[in-house]
């Protein structure tokens, strides 16, 4: 029995036998489950990919050859496998093990792929500047292969045939939740082939190599009869399978024969996502594909929220809902039906419900076609993967002034995701668009009163932020309406403070429990200005203080600053936000919040400074 403990690096895995092998998988598998029990991670992606991790480490050479993760939340085998198991009880947590692949972790992390579909191309770019003699595989799966970004990788990586890529299909049925879309249905027709893919793994246990070699290539002459056509093959890859991604000695064999073929080639391997695991392995939703501390026993989560407290996600999906009895709208989103809270709106208005799967850029472009046609239409995406879709919304839906309500999900700090997925880019990227009105709300109920607001005067983009949090539900109601006014929290003789979102709520408590005399000013319309409120600020006299939680770049800040030139005024304005050249880390959000000056204490010590 192996002791995960005791692994320094990949060189042991050679030496283990084919019974050992299995019992190693058994052994990461429960270690998997007990440690993301404790502290929260990606769980059922991990579980799925076991063997394949482990036969890729026993064929290929990883002290030569490069792993790429597509995408990174699948690695966590990858890392116990390179000596990282002690450092598991640190995972997600600040200065800890990142849940996503990470440089500075390991010379074996070779591409950091936080979001999805990207390492095929990194690959392309790998083989032709590489001149060593290696083999470079993505490993690409939780349907990370349907994007536009992995099909254009295909498209030309399989044109370098003399540098042999290699492309390994994770195919597990999900993305985070079920996969959906037309290329389901092909890579389902792929899966489908039954009694082709038995007559294969047959003929390949039973007869000699140079015949399953020679049956290999004559196969496109007679799969016609008993399989339809084949995406990989038609973009020119020599394509094996499908094959159980579970059976390790027959996937070991696999990756022995990929490893020496001459082409582009890509090998096709079905795995359970949640393998091993009851709960998650009968999970269709993906709730157990990220999931927070929970009972092993019962699969249920350790912390559960208070009746009377939502998170921003599911105030916004419920508000939904309830809005649906009063007027027919679509509602857009890529791949975050259950991240979103969807799944019930999905569920009562089929119809006006589109999950487009991970194209970020398609759902863009979508929602504009829908507003063109005059129809209302809430696109809702992450701040992270909206990033993703930036020309479209500038050029499709911005610049020709569609009526789109945007809804952004995890603004700001994003906690254990880490780098790849803080929300802090999105509002410098908004502010710059024409036609565009940006707003985030406080609280719930502001939440719901901004939501109305857009509904009922939209006559532009309308993008409402919120934060990955939670908050009261208690004074809920669905026909509350909100403008676009700034109101005040606070107010003093001292200094002004200017904030939005459930900061500016931290911001007055700080102020009202240290008896500091200021203006605290909710900026809930980030743009366009309140230039009403603004001339009122400016008139005091007193030291402005900007609080955002943003990169301090083209956000409310420099807003600010242009209309006090334009009307030459004198107060001085101070910016608290984020430095563009940071790079925030993962860990809980208030470990992060202390580190980068966003926790209580350090917002305290921000204005006294302004004070000063």
């Amino acid at each position: 029995m192996i002791d995960l403990k005791e692994i320094k690096d990949p060189s042991f895995i050679k030496q283990l036998s084919k019974k050992e092998l299995k019992q190693l998988a058994c052994d990461i598998r429960r270690f998997l489950i007990d440690n993301i029990s404790k502290t929260g991670g990606h769980l059922s992606s991990n579980l799925g990919i076991v063997e394949l991790t482990i036969a890729m480490y026993y064929v290929f050479d990883p002290e030569k050859d490069k792993f790429l993760f597509d995408v990174g939340h699948q690695s966590y085998v990858h890392k116990i496998l390179t000596g990282r198991v002690s450092r598991f009880d640190t995972l997600r947590q600040f200065k800890g093990l990142s849940g996503y692949i990470d440089k500075s972790e390991s010379k074996y992390d070779i591409w950091e792929s936080g979001h999805s579909s990207t390492t095929i191309s990194a690959m392309s770019g790998i083989l032709i500047s590489s001149e060593e003699d290696s083999r470079v595989v993505s490993v690409i799966g939780d349907s990370s292969i349907m994007n536009g970004v992995a099909q254009e990788g295909l498209n030309f990586i399989s044109q370098i045939k003399e540098k042999r890529p290699i492309v390994i299909l994770n195919d597990n049925k999900m993305g985070i939740s079920k996969s959906v879309g037309a290329l389901t249905k092909v890579y389902n027709k792929l899966r489908g082939g039954v009694v082709y893919g038995g007559i294969k793994k047959v003929s390949n246990k039973i007869f000699p190599g140079f015949f399953t070699r020679w049956i290999h290539q004559i196969k496109r002459g007679i799969k016609g009869f008993i399989q339809h056509d084949n995406i990989f093959e038609d973009l020119g890859f020599d394509y094996y399978g499908p094959y159980d991604g579970h059976d390790i000695s027959y996937v070991i064999k696999m990756m022995k024969k990929i490893k020496k073929s001459k082409e582009p080639v890509v090998l096709h391997l079905l795995t359970q996502k949640g393998k091993g695991y009851k709960p998650s392995e009968d999970d269709k939703t993906g709730d157990y594909h990220g999931v927070s501390s929970f009972d092993v026993e019962t699969g249920k989560p350790l912390n559960s929220l208070p009746e009377n407290v939502n998170s921003y996600s599911k105030v916004v999906a419920d508000y939904l809902v309830k809005h649906r009895e009063k007027e027919q709208f679509y509602v857009v989103t890529p791949a975050m039906k259950s991240g979103a809270k969807l799944e019930e709106f999905a569920s009562l208005y089929p119809r006006d419900f589109y999950d487009v799967g991970i194209a970020e850029e398609h759902a863009a472009v979508m929602s504009a076609g829908m507003a063109l046609s005059n129809k209302k239409v809430v696109l809702l995406m992450y701040s992270t993967f909206a990033q993703r879709a930036y020309d479209q919304i500038l050029n499709d839906i911005s610049r020709q002034n569609l009526k789109v309500i945007i809804g952004i999900d995890r603004a700001g700090i994003v906690g254990e995701d880490g780098s790849t997925h803080q929300g802090i880019y999105d509002l410098s990227m908004f502010m710059h668009m024409p036609n565009i009105k940006v707003a985030m709300p406080k609280d719930a109920r502001e939440t719901i009163g901004l939501f109305n607001y857009a509904f009922k005067n939209i006559d532009s983009p309308f993008v409402i932020r919120y934060p990955r949090g939670n908050s009261l539900i208690d004074d809920i109601d669905y026909s509350y309406v909100c403008d676009l006014s700034w109101d005040y929290l606070a107010q003093g003789k001292e200094l002004n403070i200017i904030s939005f979102g459930p900061d500016v709520i931290r911001i007055k408590n700080i102020v009202i429990d240290n008896n500091i005399s200021a203006n605290v000013i909710n900026a809930r319309s980030i743009k366009p200005l309140d230039e009403n409120t603004l001339d009122e600020i400016f008139k005091n006299k007193l030291p402005i203080l900007v609080v955002e939680q943003a990169v301090s770049s083209g956000t409310l800040y420099h807003k600010i600053l242009d209309f006090k030139e334009q009307n030459n005024y004198i107060s001085k304005v101070i910016s608290h936000s984020f430095n563009p050249d940071t790079i925030i880390t993962h860990g809980k959000i208030n470990d992060v919040y202390e580190h980068y000056g966003f926790s209580d204490n350090e917002l305290l010590k921000c204005i006294k400074g302004a004070l000063k």
